[in-house]
This record gives structure tokens, sequence and C-alpha cells, in this order.
């Protein structure tokens, strides 16, 4: 599947429809936290427990491991399969998630790394908060939602995609990873630093796959988010000269929903998210007075 047919793949289920499919790929994500938390070399952004997106495997893939075995553990969204993998990316074992406990899981990737690290190894849980999901407490991983995972996996091929391009237009962004907590993938430009080199104005630009639900409600389905920073709060936001509207609760940024992407044209959605994405950095830049 090429990138163009990732964009197209968006509208094959409905983005409010993917829920269930999402909560559950965001836990199996955490084998790939864990593993970061418990092997890589730490980062005060806290970037060793988050994630790529390797393009060629069409998976997740973690942080290296410290020491002389720089293994790293990767996910595959569109049929849930866990990984083990050598510096090149190449698989050493898999592990399909459908059937099985998230201490199965654990347990598999533990055995994995025993058998080339000549030890059992300990692997720590990320202690953040999850949304509740039943694996969480020993139910198992179902992977019955085949059609809705491969959207979700072609969601976030068309996003690292797109934000890998954004990354190359832009010294001061970071590189593209997806956060184990939020689930979301992103980069941030840096706009202007301190005096002490720290970042005081930023840019966040990413898409989430699930908005959170209000109270008493519903999640909404994904979403292209672009979030200046120091937040707005209070400021009069300039009009967005193109698609999506600005978000004010909990967090103020341009949103651009993923109804309005899948309403388009297969061959015009990138387009949309392209058009949104440079509108609002403009509208952001102005909000920062840069």
């Amino acid at each position: 599947m090429t990138v163009p047919d990732a964009w197209s793949r968006l509208g094959a289920v409905a983005p409010a429809e993917l829920a269930n499919a999402t909560l559950e790929l965001h836990w199996a994500t955490q084998f790939i936290a864990a593993a970061g938390q418990s092997f890589a070399e730490p980062r005060e952004d806290d970037s060793h427990r988050g994630m790529t997106w390797s393009a060629p495997r069409r998976e997740f893939v973690g942080e290296s491991f410290m020491g002389p075995y720089p293994f790293r553990v990767g996910l595959r969204p569109a049929d849930l399969t866990l990984q083990l993998l050598d510096r090149n990316e190449e698989p050493l074992g898999s592990l399909p998630l459908a059937g099985k406990t998230r201490e199965d899981g654990y347990e598999w990737l533990m055995s994995g790394l025993a058998n080339y690290m000549g030890r059992l190894p300990e692997i720590g849980r990320p202690d953040y908060e999850m949304p509740e999901h039943p694996v969480q407490d020993g139910a198992p991983f179902t992977g019955d939602r085949p059609k809705e995972l491969g959207t979700l996996s072609a969601l976030y091929e068309s996003a690292a995609a797109l934000l890998s391009e954004i990354v190359d237009g832009h010294e001061a962004a970071s590189q593209v990873r997806c956060w184990p907590h939020h689930f979301d993938i992103a980069t941030l430009v840096t706009v202007e630093r301190g005096e002490d080199s720290r970042a005081t104005k930023t840019i966040g630009i990413g898409m989430a796959p699930m908005l959170e639900a209000p109270k008493g409600g519903a999640p909404g389905g994904w979403y292209w988010y672009v979030t200046p920073w120091p937040y707005a709060n209070g400021a009069a936001l300039p009009a967005l000269d193109g698609p999506g509207s600005w978000h004010t609760e909990g967090w103020v940024g341009a949103m651009l929903s993923g109804e309005e992407v899948v309403a388009a044209e297969p061959a015009f959605r990138e387009a949309v998210v392209r058009k949104f994405v440079d509108v609002s950095v403009g509208a952001s830049l102005s909000i920062l007075g840069a």
C-alpha cells in the first residue's frame, strides 16, 4: 500500500466508529512504551518511551535498547502483532496478540529478550493514566476488527508521511514521534528560545486518534491539530482562512476533524490537511507574535 492508498483508505470506517479498535491498539502499544522505559536511554522529554512509524514495515517501532544488543520492540497495527526487532528492524520473533492477555505479551517479550541477553529481564510498566478498556483487567486482546485496524494503520501511515515532510521544511521541528500516553503522532516546531536555550514559544502539529469524550458523552473520532504555546487563553483568535476551526475546551488550538477530511474525495484528502496545517500555522505565528 502506497501513501496515496493510505489516504484513500481513511474513509473505509467512519472516524467515530473507530473508538473500540483505537483503545485496543493504544493498549497494545504500551508494550513498546514499557520496553523503552526499561531498556532505552532515558530522556528528559520522555521520548525514550515514544515510538516512530516505520514506513517500510508499516508499524510502530520503539527506541533502541542501551548496551550491546540494540533491540527494538515493534507493533504492526493492521493485525495487532507484537514483534522483537534486531538493529536492522528485522523481526527476531512475532506474537499475534489476538486471544492473548497483556501478561501473555509481557511474558513473551521477556522470554524473547532472555534468549538474546542471556538473562530474564525485568520490564517496568508505564505509570501514566490510560483510558479504560477490558484488557487492563486481564481480558485478552481481540484483534477482531480487521477493517478498523487497517483503517488505523492507514491513518498513522498517512499522518507520519505528511508530518515527515513538514519536518523536512522546518529546521526547528522535532522528530516525528507517536506518544504512548495520548497516542497522538506529532512534531513540535520551536518558534523562539530564551536565554537558557529552552523553548519559550512553540507550535505543535499532529494527529490524534480520538477526541476526549465530554462528561457523560461518547469520544469523538480522529483529528488533526495545530497548537500554539503559550496557549491563547482568553485572547481573540484569528479567523482560519481554510478548513478547520478553533478548539477551546481543555486546550486551545486549531482542529480539523476526521469527518472533514474523509468528506473530501480520496485524491484531495492530503491537500485538505496540508491547507489546514498551512493556514493554522500562520494563525498560530500571529498569536505568538512571531
